[in-house]
């Protein structure tokens, strides 16, 4: 069952592509929603997907070498539907 998740990415996750790579890997695997930096540095990601720990090992797995995950957290929402997967400003 599909669920509404937002996560919260820290580390050297901004001016490095962090956000593109997460929308071509949310494309690849249909999951829908979007992401979007936030001030302090990190970045937050809120999507609708079905396994939070898949979807978490996907996120550690991106493939670019300029990306250095310190720490992620989630908290579920409520449910709210997503049609496409977005790169917010």
């Amino acid at each position: 069952m599909k669920q509404t998740v937002k996560f919260i990415i820290k580390g050297k996750v901004q001016g490095v592509g962090f956000r593109w790579s997460t929308k071509t890997w949310a494309d690849k695997i249909n999951v829908k929603g979007y992401v979007q930096n936030l001030s302090e540095g990190s970045v937050k990601i809120v999507a609708n997907i079905e396994d939070v720990n898949n979807f978490i090992n996907g996120i550690k797995s991106l493939n670019n070498p300029f990306i250095k995950i310190s720490n992620i957290d989630y908290t579920l929402l409520n449910y709210k539907e997503y049609k496409t997967f977005s790169i917010k400003i």
